[in-house]
């Protein structure tokens, strides 16, 4: 998943199963779901087909100009592979999205709140897993005014933050499980607690040190 390559696979993928696929569709394919499972959202055919693809290539290219501009570029060569494995991932994530928002409007036997709730939680656990590799930047990982400001704060918020993030994900995934709208509640409360926590403590964290240097 770090090779340069898996990106424009995954999106080449896309594009030829929306071409695929195209003639097949139905005038209106539904693209949003409420907490229920109900369908409350509808785009056009074409439109269906390029909206993730195209936010998956936009993203492919932005994500490496971002690093090219910000002021910290040089601590990327630090977690360069977990950089690139990071951006595959929301490429991943986007190209199963498009799959099962297509496979909807193609008439698939799919539960797609389930099948949504567990592509979430599962990129949700990976970018836990690889979180606490990051290091200090301006586009990527628990950016606070505070994990911003010191290093040490950086640290100690994102190694919490990977057992946050792999816990509200895992919790999504078996949330997946129950009945709606309590799956979509369950998995909401998951994921939020995994990211709000993490925001919370890079303050805690940025007190102590603050109050330490104070009484140095």
């Amino acid at each position: 998943m770090t090779r340069r390559w898996v990106g424009p696979l995954v999106i080449l993928g896309m594009v030829v199963f929306s071409v695929f696929v195209y003639s097949s569709l139905p005038e209106r394919v539904p693209t949003h779901w409420n907490v229920r499972g109900e369908v409350d959202g509808w785009a056009g055919r074409l439109r269906a087909v390029v909206f993730a693809p195209a936010v998956a290539l936009g993203l492919w290219l932005l994500l490496p100009l971002l690093r090219r501009i910000d002021p910290r570029r040089r601590n990327y060569d630090r977690f360069d592979p977990t950089f690139r494995l990071l951006v595959n991932v929301m490429v991943v994530f986007m190209g199963a999205i498009h799959v099962a928002t297509l496979g909807a409007g193609l008439g698939w036997d799919l539960d797609i709140t389930r099948t949504m709730l567990v592509v979430v939680g599962l990129m949700f656990a990976v970018l836990g897993n690889y979180l606490p590799r990051l290091r200090s930047n301006w586009w990527m990982g628990i950016r606070t005014p505070w994990t911003l400001e010191s290093e040490a704060v950086w640290r100690g918020t994102h190694r919490l933050a990977g057992y946050t993030f792999v816990i509200g994900g895992l919790l999504a995934m078996v949330a997946a499980l129950l009945p709606s709208p309590a799956a979509f509640i369950v998995a909401m409360a998951g994921m939020t607690g995994g990211a709000l926590i993490p925001v919370v403590y890079s303050y805690i964290l940025f007190r102590r040190e603050r109050q330490g240097e104070g009484t140095a």
